[in-house]
């Protein structure tokens, strides 16, 4: 008789309505993005595009590299250039200038750099890299007075050869430039 009513408690209990569960689960891909920490200027950020760890990411992180380097030129705010790469020098000798050029009250004229070739990114083990074609305008420094600075002004380039190297960073769901050669 015990068992008897241990067995129509327990069913009973199985047998009560429930509330069902309203909320669907989110996609892992939704919590990844939401997750991903912002990288960029606040007013230029890193395009989910090129947030993608193959090679049509790899371009697209490179593209908006040099589109960033631009955008540093008429900024001389340099942080973003140094949070997206890691042991490239060229990286940081363009990071360096700018600090210097607003540190000094300059600002730059022209220098946009137009990527005008890109050969197909080489992915594997978190690497890409690839080679690239540039132009770039004539870049004036000019002084507080507006006055022209020779050292970090350049002439006009066009159909100059280069490659680059990234790596894929985890923590930061991102490549990150390591390598960038171009002349």
């Amino acid at each position: 008789m015990v068992g008897l009513l241990i067995g129509t408690a327990v069913l009973s209990g199985c047998s009560e309505k429930q509330q069902a569960n309203e909320s669907l689960p989110t996609s892992s891909a939704a919590e990844k993005t939401q997750s991903r920490p912002e990288l960029g200027p606040e007013d230029f950020r890193v395009p989910d595009e090129a947030r993608v760890q193959d090679p049509a990411g790899a371009q697209a992180f490179v593209r908006y590299y040099f589109e960033l380097i631009n955008h540093t030129s008429a900024t001389l705010e340099p942080d973003a250039l140094r949070q997206l790469s890691e042991d490239c020098d060229d990286c940081a000798r363009i990071a360096d200038n700018a600090e210097r050029s607003a540190q000094a009250g300059h600002r730059y004229d022209g220098g946009q750099i137009t990527i005008t070739e890109m050969a197909p990114a080489l992915v594997r083990d978190g690497t890409a890299d690839m080679a690239i074609r540039l132009n770039q305008s004539t870049l004036v420094v000019r002084d507080a007075s507006g006055n022209p600075v020779a050292e970090g002004s350049s002439e006009e380039y066009v159909g100059l050869p280069g490659s680059v190297s990234l790596a894929w960073k985890p923590a930061l769901d991102s490549w990150v430039m390591t390598y960038m050669t171009f002349g």
